[in-house]
């Protein structure tokens, strides 16, 4: 009995194997032939817009980017999260129709479609995403996990124009701004939408909601130096993106007011 019972233990490993090998076979054969790709570190895969313009999106865990399609510069991912010292507050920078240019609202550098930086007091360009055409999907492009800090042109290399109206900055869906007290207290860890307004209480930095001076329903606010608000006495209010984890927010960033960049 034991005999039969090895043969059939050799059997059943050998016909485990087949299926094995038959499975990766038709992984390689799908992930070659484009129907699949490799999921690996990639971010998402995004929309390309019409050509000459710019799109305000999100990458799959929810960090605001940019898609440019310009005929001279090509297909950018660009990070929307404009250059900024480590323990400030962020901000995200807007994309100007007009100029086809980014702009930053809060110190007016401007920089070209491909993030490169064009004029004005940031040190460097934009981050932009390496990302490659989706194979399934001429008009979409798959954004990896590699970045580059772009640079800057020399100083004089180009002139600046202003932006009139109908700047492009992202925007949240219906319902999907939250107060930071209820956010940081019920809604599970990652990115999200918030309303209110930053303010130095003691010696902690809070995201208070909405735009009373009181601050009684709050969150904490992580990673920013409290010394960098010393100048803003009332407080910074207005809409942001923030990371929520353990309790409190981290990575907090200003979005531009689609009414005060118009």
């Amino acid at each position: 009995m034991i005999e039969p019972m090895r043969d059939l233990g050799r059997r059943l490993l050998i016909g485990l194997g087949i299926v094995a090998v038959g499975v990766m076979a038709i992984g390689y054969a799908y992930i070659f032939g484009g129907i699949a790709t490799p999921v690996g570190g990639d971010r998402g895969v995004l929309a390309v817009p019409p050509n000459g313009t710019a799109s305000a999106v999100l990458l799959d865990d929810g960090r605001p980017v940019f898609v440019v399609n310009d005929a001279d510069a090509g297909v950018w991912v660009i990070d929307a999260q404009r250059p900024q010292l480590a323990g400030t507050l962020g901000e995200l920078v807007a994309w100007c129709p007009q100029t086809r240019r980014f702009v930053d609202p809060g110190d007016g550098a401007t920089y070209a479609p491909d993030g490169t930086l064009l004029g004005g007091p940031a040190e460097g360009g934009l981050v932009a995403f390496t990302s490659r055409p989706a194979p399934d999907d001429p008009a979409s492009v798959i954004v990896g996990s590699d970045t580059e800090v772009r640079g800057r042109v020399p100083a004089d290399a180009e002139p600046l124009t202003g932006c009139t109206s109908g700047m492009i900055v992202h925007e949240p869906k219906a319902d999907e701004t939250f107060d930071p007290s209820v956010a940081a207290e019920e809604e599970p860890p990652g990115w999200i939408w918030l309303e209110g307004t930053v303010r130095v209480i003691g010696d902690e930095v809070r995201l208070c909601d909405g735009q009373a001076s009181s601050c009684e329903g709050f969150a904490l606010t992580v990673g920013i130096d409290p010394a960098s608000l010393a100048d803003d006495a009332a407080g910074v209010g207005g809409r942001f993106i923030g990371r929520v984890r353990d309790g409190a927010l981290e990575g907090l960033i200003l979005v531009p007011d689609p009414l005060e960049t118009s």
